[in-house]
């Protein structure tokens, strides 16, 4: 007697079909990291110069090639332009004077991040397959940075603890992005990924209530730009098909 059995239900291992992406365009979920090499502009040129950044995106691919999701990025960097925000601890050499009287070893380091839901949409007739092609995108959501100050080898009293508050010009705001690239799937999960260039611009504002060398707030609203370089890699999620095995 021949017996049908759909092993999709019983035995997942071997009723489990890869997906052909192919074949059409379809429904799935996909998360990965990025990485961002960043330039600055407006306010933010002011104050920074190039930054690098590390990232992490989860995006829903509808069977219409529209895309939503949400994205995030840690940002760091070590090119801080404005050293007149540290004029009044320098000494006569240029320096900073640890407690020890000898030059201190300070770090003035750029740190931010970012957040933002956003949606978009994949030109599939420029791609290898139907999930694949010029992938344009945008959103809103929220954007800060400010100024880590680092002595790790030296005493600095000026620059310890909540001090360094009065120098870090911290700043915060809403922003928006925009993305285009090229969007690759292949049925081989681990070779998709995504390259492309992407804008930010922040509507930001200083957050402390007093910053020393200013005397003050650091008040006024600021436009913060950045333009990058983005690539991507990424892990889909997708239901697979089921294929149907009989057995005499």
């Amino acid at each position: 007697m021949r017996i049908y059995v759909i092993l999709a239900f019983f035995v997942p291992v071997l009723s489990i079909a890869q997906l052909n992406l192919r074949d059409s365009a379809i429904n799935q979920f996909f998360a990965g990291l990025n990485y961002k090499f960043n330039m600055t502009g407006g306010d933010m040129s002011q104050r920074w110069g190039f930054n690098n950044e590390i990232g992490f995106d989860t995006q829903y691919k509808f069977k219409n090639n529209v895309t939503v999701g949400f994205d995030c990025g840690f940002i760091f960097g070590n090119q801080l332009k404005d050293s007149t925000i540290f004029e009044g601890i320098y000494n006569s050499s240029g320096t900073v004077t640890a407690m020890t009287g000898t030059p201190a070893v300070v770090l003035f380091l750029m740190r931010g991040a970012h957040g933002n839901i956003g949606a978009g949409y994949v030109f599939n007739k420029t791609g290898k397959n139907p999930n694949s092609g010029i992938w344009i995108n945008g959103g809103f959501g929220y954007f800060m940075h400010k100024i880590r100050i680092e002595s790790i080898y030296d005493d600095v009293p000026q620059l310890e603890g909540d001090y360094r508050k009065g120098y870090d010009r911290l700043t915060m705001g809403v922003a928006s992005k925009q993305f285009i690239g090229y969007l690759f799937q292949h049925n081989y999960r681990f070779l998709n990924f995504y390259a492309g260039f992407e804008f930010i611009e922040g509507l930001t504002w200083g957050v402390r209530n007093y910053q020393f060398d200013l005397g003050g707030p650091d008040s006024g609203m600021k436009f913060d730009f950045m333009y990058s370089v983005k690539l991507g890699w990424m892990i889909p999620i997708y239901k697979r098909q089921a294929r149907s095995v009989y057995y005499d």
